[in-house]
């Protein structure tokens, strides 16, 4: 009876949560919303009615908005205060998560995928989903003797809303994942090989020319070559649109009133505790400290336990090695504001004076004065800048600007500024030689002057020299690099030392010896595909190389490999081929949907709404 009780109330949950996983299916696939005929006869898609399309299939704001808010108030829950940072984040994640969905829906009806009773009937009885098994979990395990009897007793549980997830949402992508995975295919070579990465030493010595060895013999590219490297690849230099402003601003910052409002509260906090008030109470009910927080309705009394000097900052430790037992000091500034500070014991251990004590933590926050003011002084700058003119505001005010050059329309972070989506999306809804109202960010009030537009295009040669001559330059020290790498290894095949070549060679890298596993990076080397590739089908006493690093060419010495380990391949071998068969799952899944999302028609109205 205990069981069913249970059970009943594990549907009761679980049934919600699958509804919620279906409806939000529905949300994201594209089962509601609408557009004007019109629009979607000449393949426009409105602001007004929707945030985005993939392929013809809207992304209305409801739906968007919802999404966030869920994200938002998992954050939330989670004790967490959301950043504009974060919040740029999670509208991101959540607009690839649509463009996702509706691709994986979109491609569930181009397969023509569709879902039969003995599928859904084969999946519960053989393979039931982990959102299902939870609701038959007993002591952290699944129950598969009750979960049985659930389903094969009418009644005992209702399987209709199961049914329906199963058969429009779980399914269909398990079969479409089946059909992606059917090119992930891992050889018996493939396991072995990367049994022999992660089991087998190999010994090498070895020389690694890097680009440092050849930068001095490599020159400057000349201006007609760089312009001939621009020109071949005009493509590359393309920009968007850019934008550049001049602002003021105001850091929301505490000011000396803040500090006197907090004092005066740590006055009377001290006065209540030296009148009798307990201490532990006050702490409860008055500190900012967040360690203080055990649950929403209880705290630590500020109790810091016992400590010794060294561990604490320096006024805090002060203060609190300089009281007797019993006293409440204070206040007490430190960088996170100000302490109230109640001596319960004091010891000695091992010839160490050590205290325990309880604290109230008071930060030094801006108050509403503060932001009131602050966002007046923005205000009155900007009235002025707007029928004056910015230059004469800066003057008047007697304030300073800054600039922040070369704004995208997708930008986050705005010069010294930091995060300031607000200021971008105006900066692109702006006319030249605009000035803002104040805007706010979590840091800042601030006043912004749209300078100049740059048009979406090509970069002119003079604003990509920089990344040109950096390229060519690339290219050469490589080539470079290379050259003398060969010239070196036959000096090596003429019967050189790696020793006797690093004595001429100062710049370059010798690896007396080193022995790692595949898996690994050798010293200098590094690790790389190239690398393992190359000692893989080496054998003992071959001289290797040139090979690719990071860094530039190794030349290398194998010196020895170790033992294959029959024992251990019978007991990894399985484990091995599971691990490679799910990376090489992931990586053709992220390929298709990459290639999904490059062909297709994806309309991003975001900057309308944020």
């Amino acid at each position: 009876m205990g069981m069913m009780t249970t059970l009943r109330n594990r549907m009761h949950v679980v049934l919600w949560a699958l509804l919620a996983l279906f409806v939000l299916s529905m949300t994201v696939g594209g089962l509601v919303g609408g557009a004007n005929i019109i629009d979607q006869l000449l393949g426009r898609v409105s602001p007004s009615e929707a945030i985005g399309a993939v392929n013809g299939d809207l992304i209305t704001p409801d739906q968007f908005n919802q999404a966030v808010n869920a994200r938002l108030e998992a954050v939330r829950n989670s004790g967490s205060q959301v950043t504009d940072p974060q919040m740029d984040a999670i509208r991101e994640e959540v607009w690839n998560a649509f463009i996702e969905e509706r691709l994986t829906e979109q491609a569930i009806v181009d397969l023509g995928i569709s879902v039969a009773d003995d599928e859904i009937i084969y999946q519960l009885e053989n393979n039931p989903p982990i959102e299902i098994q939870r609701l038959f979990f007993a002591n952290n395990e699944f129950d598969r003797d009750t979960y049985n009897q659930a389903l094969n007793t009418p009644g005992m549980i209702d399987w209709a809303p199961i049914e329906s997830w199963m058969r429009h949402f779980y399914i269909p992508r398990f079969k479409l994942q089946q059909f992606i995975n059917m090119s992930a295919i891992v050889s018996q070579e493939d396991v072995r090989d990367e049994f022999i990465k992660r089991n087998t030493d190999f010994t090498i010595s070895a020389l690694h020319i890097t680009n440092n060895a050849v930068e001095d013999l490599v020159e400057a590219p000349s201006d007609e070559a760089m312009l001939a490297d621009y020109q071949s690849r005009l493509d590359d230099f393309r920009q968007d649109e850019k934008r550049h402003l001049t602002f003021v601003s105001w850091a929301k910052a505490p000011t000396k009133e803040d500090t006197i409002r907090v004092m005066e509260e740590a006055e009377f906090i001290i006065a209540d505790a030296r009148n009798g008030q307990n201490f532990a109470t006050l702490a409860n009910i008055h500190t900012q400290d967040p360690g203080n927080q055990v649950s929403p309705d209880s705290g630590r009394g500020g109790d810091l336990g016992w400590f010794g000097k060294g561990q604490m900052v320096a006024p805090f430790e002060t203060a609190a090695f300089s009281a007797e037992k019993g006293d409440v000091v204070g206040p007490v500034l430190s960088p996170f504001g100000y302490h109230i500070i109640k001596i319960d014991s004091i010891r000695t251990q091992s010839k160490e004076k050590q205290v325990k004590a309880r604290h109230v933590l008071l930060k030094v926050e801006m108050g509403q004065n503060s932001r009131s003011d602050y966002r007046r002084k923005a205000t009155l700058f900007s009235y002025d800048a707007q029928d004056y003119g910015f230059s004469a505001a800066l003057d008047s005010h007697n304030v300073q600007s800054q600039s922040a050059n070369s704004i995208g329309e997708k930008d986050i972070f705005l010069g010294t500024l930091g995060p300031f989506r607000s200021a971008v999306r105006w900066a692109f809804n702006a006319d030249e030689g605009a000035t803002s109202d104040p805007i706010e960010s979590n840091e800042f009030y601030a006043v912004f002057s749209l300078d100049s537009i740059t048009p979406a295009g090509v970069a002119p040669f003079e604003d990509s020299k920089i990344q040109v001559r950096a390229a060519l330059t690339r290219e050469k020290e490589d080539e470079a690099t290379e050259n003398l790498a060969m010239e070196l290894k036959s000096l090596v095949d003429s019967g050189s030392t790696f020793e006797s070549i690093k004595k001429d060679n100062d710049k370059i890298d010798i690896v007396p010896s080193d022995t790692k596993k595949l898996s690994t990076s050798f010293i200098s080397l590094g690790r790389s595909d190239q690398i393992a590739g190359a000692l893989l089908n080496a054998d003992t006493g071959d001289l290797i190389g040139p090979i690719k690093t990071f860094r530039g060419y190794g030349i290398i010495q194998v010196l020895n490999i170790g033992a294959f380990d029959s024992a251990a391949w019978n007991i990894q071998k399985d484990l091995v081929r599971l691990e490679l068969v799910r990376q090489k799952q992931n990586r053709v899944y992220q390929s298709w949907m990459t290639e999904m999302k490059n062909d297709a028609d994806v309309v991003d109205n975001r900057k309308y709404y944020f």
